[in-house]
């Protein structure tokens, strides 16, 4: 068989994912499992309200490609025996295909309730502190680990020892604050094969820009630009969080809350503007920039 390589499925064509990363040859014989499989941040069953539907309600746009535990155990199943893994009875009431659940920020879309109520208890939990602070009164799973921020001073050539909750020794987390708690950098990085060569496969991060009052308070296709470039232009830049949400409730109707599209072209454009006429000449790399449907995959090769 050949090598395995990380595997993107989109569950709900906005930003939540199944994020499936092979094991290593010893761990694949023993479990029989060829992945380890992340389900990020899932948000499956219907809308997403805050205080109440009349105050703050976000619906997706589309019916997710997934809608229940069983599709997802179902999507794992087929991941599993397609790459020579073990085919075995899954969602039962002691088990789960599931490896762990990641949720790396605290708001409602993100730490979605009435989504992961429905996965299995045993499934463990893997959140930043806020998000963790939201799951563990619900008293739903059994485990809850948290990860935090990296500190200002952290050596980056000690990535591998950071901690990273319960994910396994060869896949670590890193979480960068922003200057808002809306912008931040989260960092999956697998590396149990990854001597001598370090490969930047995937960026994952809007094209719109969202706006309440005014102000701009998540940034898409510019920022993502300058986020790619300092990152070394990784192989792939996947649109996530990037669907048309629809927004509804008095709240935010007052905040005037809504989106703006935009394109990587017009990215390039913004910072072509802003180079100096030497820089434009040695031209820049435009980025891979993949848009995976709702129930699509991306194997990262």
């Amino acid at each position: 068989m050949a090598a395995s390589r990380p595997i993107m499925t989109s569950l709900n064509g906005d930003n939540s994912w199944l994020l499936s990363f092979p094991r290593p040859p010893a761990e694949h014989k023993e479990s029989g499992k060829a992945y380890y499989h992340i389900v990020f941040e899932p948000w499956l069953h219907g809308p997403s309200s805050t205080l109440s539907s009349w105050l703050i309600h976000l619906s997706l746009p589309g019916i997710p490609s997934v809608l229940t535990p069983s599709d997802l155990e179902a999507l794992i199943q087929d991941i599993e025996v397609a790459a020579g893994g073990r085919k075995t009875t899954t969602g039962s009431n002691d088990q789960s295909a599931i490896d762990g659940i990641l949720l790396g920020f605290r708001y409602n879309d993100h730490v979605h309730e009435p989504t992961l109520k429905l996965l299995h208890k045993r499934v463990p939990v893997i959140a930043t502190p806020d998000a963790a602070a939201v799951v563990k009164p619900w008293c739903h799973f059994d485990t809850v680990t948290t990860f935090t921020n990296l500190a200002g001073d952290f050596d980056p050539a000690s990535w591998r020892s950071a901690p990273s909750g319960c994910l396994p020794s060869w896949l670590n987390l890193l979480r960068f604050p922003g200057h808002h708690e809306l912008n931040y950098c989260l960092l999956l990085v697998y590396f149990f094969d990854a001597e001598p060569a370090v490969e930047k496969l995937a960026l994952l991060h809007g094209l719109k820009e969202s706006y309440a009052i005014g102000h701009q308070n998540t940034f898409g296709a510019k920022a993502g630009l300058a986020l790619h470039r300092a990152a070394g232009d990784p192989k792939y830049w996947v649109t996530s969080h990037n669907s048309p949400l629809l927004y509804s409730g008095a709240l935010m109707h007052m905040l005037y809350v809504h989106d703006t599209p935009r394109t990587i072209d017009w990215a390039m454009e913004q910072e072509a503007s802003a180079l100096s006429s030497e820089q434009k000449v040695k031209g820049l790399i435009k980025p891979n920039v993949i848009d995976v449907e709702n129930g699509g995959c991306l194997v990262l090769v």
